[in-house]
């Protein structure tokens, strides 16, 4: 993919927000994060903006070798790294595209988890209808952050031009656009612990 947003996402596959190995506190927060949305063994899985693997390594060790992992980025240095990071894990695939332009197939997932990648969505309601597509009835979707959404459009606007929109919208706006794709916001936390938010499929 040649885009500007992919182009500044090659440059970071050394960044310590994208590279550095996850802290013993983050991965206890991964940990509960995984835990709230059921994901667990025989599941298919989705990860948009997979980045360099860290966290798709642990979420095909979660769902085991009956489970399926697929994981997708824009950028091709992100996602050759990731598919080097699970090359031992053959449930685990990795494709480099915008998910939304990826070949998946009708209620094909249990669970989508978007791990610091939904602000980067550029039109947002247009993705959920597709993960709404996707996703199986009752399926769960998954938005998880380790700063809060301030913190995330500070960062972003600052970063660089290629992201400087990429922005988390406002509880308001987030609870519409779930409803309007057809998931039920189960939990919404936004404070100092990080962003998460948990929905499941409704229609």
């Amino acid at each position: 993919m040649n885009s500007p947003k992919a182009a500044f996402f090659d440059t970071q596959v050394e960044a310590d927000w994208a590279s550095a190995e996850y802290t013993p506190e983050e991965l206890i927060r991964i940990g509960r994060m995984l835990d709230l949305a059921r994901i667990g063994k025989g599941m298919t899985v989705l990860e948009p903006g997979c980045g360099i693997g860290r966290l798709t390594g642990m979420l095909a060790d979660r769902v085991g070798a009956d489970g399926h992992v697929l994981a997708t980025d824009i950028s091709p240095r992100m996602a050759e790294e990731c598919r080097r990071r699970v090359a031992s894990q053959a449930h685990a695939e990795v494709l480099c595209a915008a998910v939304e332009d990826a070949p998946l197939r009708q209620h094909d997932f249990d669970a989508i988890i978007c791990h610091q990648v939904f602000p980067h969505f550029d039109n947002k309601l247009a993705v959920l209808r597709f993960f709404a597509n996707i996703l199986k009835p009752l399926g769960v979707l998954t938005l998880f952050h380790f700063i809060s959404s301030s913190q995330i459009n500070e960062a972003h606007r600052r970063a660089h031009e290629a992201v400087m929109n990429d922005l988390m919208p406002s509880e308001e706006a987030m609870r519409e656009m779930f409803a309007n794709a057809g998931f039920q916001v189960d939990l919404l936390e936004d404070d100092k612990n990080g962003y998460l938010l948990i929905s499941h499929l409704v229609c």
